[in-house]
């Protein structure tokens, strides 16, 4: 056998060996009793997936709920002016600092909370209308005031003593979209072609015992709901009733309604 050949087979066994001799160890891995105990261990827990969220829904989010300080005085000029100025003044989609609201303000929400916030998307729209006068209409008093102020800067609550002349915030957000809706023909201008419908939580309106009765339940809906009660009193299963002409004969005889004998209790 040559040198060479003899080295190859001495490599050849040394590399059996150590491979032998590892299996055999009871912590190698490839072990029996390495898998032994990887089947009897519990399963690692799995790492929850990270939740996305948009960072400028957030950003809209946290600006939907700041109160800015009322504006008590805006600069006087007429709407044409006010155009012209603005334009002369080269105000346009580039100086927006935010494209993006989202119109769920604490004033409106104190008074009633019946519908979801309103997505409104800044740039879109100024870029179709190319005038910021047609929302911005007035300028707030002082020399380094903003152009572009918020709605609500200048409209907060409705009725005002010290500025009766002023809408609330409610009525000028619906004034002002849905007139413009209703000009250009675009848009909605309808309630849930803005928002969403808000249900409110019942849990925490409900006033009701353990294990109520059914008439329980039903006065206490109808302790919010008292239109709603007196329009079922008019629907047409509440007022079923007529012949019926299954009846024995074909009398037509009223045999079930609620004007005769009652098949339920609701």
């Amino acid at each position: 056998m040559s040198k060479k050949s003899f080295i190859v087979l001495l490599l050849f066994l040394v590399m059996g060996l150590s491979g032998g001799l590892v299996a055999l160890h009871p912590e190698s891995p490839g072990s029996p009793a390495a898998h032994a105990a990887a089947a009897a261990a519990p399963p690692a827990p799995e790492t929850p997936a990270s939740t996305w969220t948009a960072p400028d829904q957030v950003a809209a989010l946290e600006r939907a709920k700041e109160t800015v300080p009322f504006v008590d005085a805006v600069m006087d000029e007429c709407k044409l002016c006010r155009q012209m100025r603005l334009r002369e003044t080269g105000l346009g989609t580039k100086d927006i600092k935010h494209s993006y609201f989202v119109l769920n303000s604490p004033i409106i929400n104190a008074v009633e909370d019946h519908y979801g916030p309103v997505r409104f998307m800044h740039s879109k729209h100024a870029a179709q209308i190319q005038d910021c006068a047609m929302c911005h209409h007035f300028r707030p008093l002082g020399a380094d005031a903003s152009e572009t102020t918020r709605c609500s800067a200048c409209h907060q609550e409705a009725f005002r003593k010290d500025h009766p002349e002023r809408i609330g915030l409610k009525a000028a957000y619906h004034q002002q979209c849905m007139e413009c809706h209703r000009d250009m023909n675009q848009g909605p201008v309808d309630c849930i072609g803005c928002h969403n419908k808000n249900v409110p939580e019942h849990k925490d309106k409900i006033q009701l015992a353990a294990n109520p009765t059914p008439f329980e339940v039903t006065e206490e809906c109808l302790r919010c709901h008292k239109a709603a009660g007196q329009d079922m009193l008019k629907t047409a299963h509440w007022l079923l009733k007529g012949p019926s002409p299954f009846t024995l004969g074909h009398r037509k005889e009223v045999e079930i309604g609620k004007a005769t004998i009652a098949t339920n209790n609701f």
